[in-house]
């Protein structure tokens, strides 16, 4: 909950670091602490009752300190006075003046002809006097305000006067705002709120232009509720669609119950339909220990997908899925329920199966005394709802033993049998299907350890984790049952498959003498071999009689920690000799802000696309970011976006244009250091 106005970040820092130049408290003054005065010379002005140290001189309290080229130090008084290259230092500022007064008691004082420089985030403070006047005020005579360094900085804010209240307001006299040193606005008295807790106010709007969209502008106002809750209106206007109106709500109750409902309605213009959508994200605990989990999502068009939707895996949903789940454990047992309801965008929603509502009970794997031997319980029962089409309830009980052994030392074996038996009642009438399941698992693991002894990598080691596992289903027809999803249609297993794992894992040691240790290539292997369907089994599923399923790889390769590349593919042994899927992500980066990422995906007879990201920091300070993503299914570039900012010792300029389906859209924001960034349309007006 990070929302504050422009003005309001101002004036609140600039009061937060003033409180930190002067502090509240005689504590942080050093009124109990222990002071203590170094200098070339202190000599003893006994009719003043002072010290007076001059050259090199240095007062210290806490983790605070004064340095000074003379001081006169009333120990009785506690008040300090400084001349000549003034030098105040503090743990997150720091002071320079001509002369300065303070009262290590009190904590008030003055400085003339000061500066302060606050460290992170960086700011400079000038005024010909800072003043603290009260427990909580202060006062700035001819100030000046600005993020950046330099002589003449890029942008500041004047005042012949401010006069700050904490939790109260700043008011600031004859006001402007200069680029470099050219005033662009000015006004005679300003307001503002002040406080250390956020404030309501309006946030920086954002302006933009898009093909489908129009002319674009977006304001809002953020709203504090409570120091656990705010809100956010949104109201903008899309000149090519209407107008969109939208709350966000956002709350944090307890240690960790927290969440944020949006709303956002469009007004239809120019033969656009109205659109509206909600989203609400919730996780937290309730009492007794029980986790809850929602996410809800509701459209009320797939337009609205596609007209504001910004990731690829947004703009082009062709449905919504609205789950609120619950659960508690209990040691190694868990009860969890959920109610699912999917809505269908493309077409008519009556025959889209509910789960409403859903309830799973678990006994995790746990051990028979201290024999070799486990045992685990799952159970389901769900109930399926539509307004047309089958409706029924299933009740799904799978209890399984395992045992798990080491034959000679290396060899790794499991072995589970399993029983599933399901329950049903539909509209088709009542109905049951028992079977059992057996499973086998045997594994090793082999490795060697090379000695490199090179400049970066000491050791490397190479693993090799073979497998092989059996698995058997008997082959019993199931036309007799409802089908509602994928648990209706176990098909009968007859199966080997193998696998084999290769492992490159490096060894080097820091300058510090840290070790770290770093996975240079994975590579695993994997295929099955089904026994029944090398003998065309007259109940095997048609279609799929072939002896050797597709043969998997997976490969990831870290060279070093600046490029990757990741492989995973299935292949075709016993068909085509031809990809079923080809997947590849690769790409470099540097740690000066320069990256290049490839990613190319291919599913046979369904997609083909290639899609490349480049950002580069070489024409600093211009930085530029690149992505494309196109199909190489009709030679068609589905997305194009540029993004360019000119960034600033204490100023950022960012210009953003982006191409997709025909659509343009160009935006303009504008950041000054500290304060933040205006809106951004492209990425802002993401309500879901």
């Amino acid at each position: 909950m990070k929302h504050r106005t422009i003005w309001q970040k101002y004036l609140l820092v600039t009061a937060f670091w003033l409180l930190c130049l002067w502090v509240s408290t005689a504590t942080t003054w050093g009124g109990q602490q222990r002071v203590q005065l170094d200098a070339l010379t202190i000599d003893v002005d006994r009719a003043a009752g002072a010290y007076v140290a001059e050259q090199e001189v240095v007062l210290q309290w806490g983790d605070q300190e004064l340095r000074a080229d003379r001081l006169l130090w009333f120990e009785e008084a506690r008040e300090a006075q400084a001349f000549g290259q003034v030098h105040f230092i503090d743990p997150d500022s720091e002071l320079f003046g001509d002369e300065m007064h303070l009262n290590l008691i009190t904590g008030l004082g003055r400085v003339h002809n000061g500066r302060i420089l606050v460290r992170e985030p960086r700011f400079h403070i000038t005024g010909s006097t800072l003043s603290k006047t009260g427990p909580r005020s202060y006062r700035v005579e001819d100030g000046t305000f600005t993020g950046c360094d330099g002589p003449v900085p890029a942008w500041k804010f004047t005042a012949s006067q401010l006069d700050v209240t904490l939790e109260g307001y700043a008011w600031a006299r004859n006001a402007k705002f200069y680029i470099y040193d050219v005033p662009v606005l000015y006004l005679p008295v300003i307001g503002y709120p002040v406080k250390t807790r956020r404030q309501s106010g309006l946030l920086m709007p954002g302006v933009g232009y898009s093909d489908k969209r129009g002319a674009q502008l977006y304001t809002s106002y953020y709203h504090v509720i409570a120091p656990n809750q705010d809100s956010t209106l949104y109201l903008d206007y899309l000149s090519r669609m209407g107008v969109g109106k939208g709350l966000e709500y956002r709350y944090f109750f307890g240690h960790d119950n927290e969440g944020a409902a949006k709303a956002y309605h469009v007004s239809g213009l120019n033969n656009y339909a109205d659109r509206f959508a909600f989203d609400w994200r919730h996780r937290g605990t309730l009492p007794g220990r029980v986790r809850l989990r929602a996410d809800v999502e509701y459209v009320s068009q797939r337009d609205f997908f596609s007209d504001f939707g910004e990731a690829a895996g947004d703009y082009n949903k062709d449905k919504t899925e609205s789950v609120i789940w619950a659960g508690r454990n209990w040691g190694k047992n868990n009860l969890a329920g959920q109610v699912k309801y999917t809505r269908d965008l493309q077409r008519s929603n009556a025959e889209t199966l509910q789960r409403l509502p859903e309830v799973r009970f678990s006994l995790l794997r746990r051990r028979f005394a201290d024999s070799p031997f486990y045992f685990d319980l799952e159970t389901s029962a769900v109930h399926f709802y539509r307004d047309q089409g089958l409706t029924g309830g299933r009740l799904s009980l799978r209890p399984s033993v395992a045992g798990v052994f080491r034959l000679g030392g290396f060899l790794d074996v499991s072995t589970e049998f399993g029983y599933r038996e399901r329950l049903y009642s539909s509209d088709q009438g009542e109905e049951r299907d028992g079977r059992f399941d057996v499973a086998t698992l045997l594994s090793t693991r082999l490795s060697r350890v090379y000695n490199i002894a090179g400049r970066r990598v000491e050791r490397l080691q190479h693993v090799l984790q073979p497998e092989i596992r059996y698995g058997y289903r008997p082959f019993e027809k199931q036309s007799h049952l409802p089908q509602f999803d994928g648990e209706d249609s176990l098909s009968g297993q007859n199966t080997f498959s193998y696998g084999l794992v290769n492992r490159l894992v490096a060894r080097s040691e820091t300058v510090e003498g840290q070790v770290d240790y770093r996975e240079w290539l994975y590579l695993r292997l994997a295929q099955e071999y089904d026994i029944e369907k090398s003998e065309r089994h007259p109940l095997a599923p048609q279609g799929q009689e072939r002896r050797f399923s597709d043969l998997r790889a997976e490969l990831i390769v870290r060279p070093t920690r600046w490029n990757y590349i990741d492989i995973d593919t299935r292949y075709d042994t016993a068909g085509s000799n031809n990809f079923f899927t080809f997947h590849v992500d690769t790409g470099l980066q540097d740690q000066r802000g320069n990256a290049l990422s490839l990613r190319y995906r291919y599913n046979k007879d369904l997609q083909e696309y290639l899609a490349a990201r480049l950002e580069l920091a070489l024409l600093k300070p211009l930085y530029l970011s690149y992505e494309n993503r196109h199909s190489l299914r009709g030679d068609t570039n589905l997305e194009n976006r540029l993004n360019l900012e000119y960034r600033a010792q204490c100023w950022s300029l960012y210009l953003t244009y982006r191409n997709r389906d025909g659509d343009q859209n160009l935006s303009v924001s504008f950041a000054l250091a500290g304060l933040g960034r205006s809106d951004q349309p492209g990425s802002r007006r993401q309500p879901l």
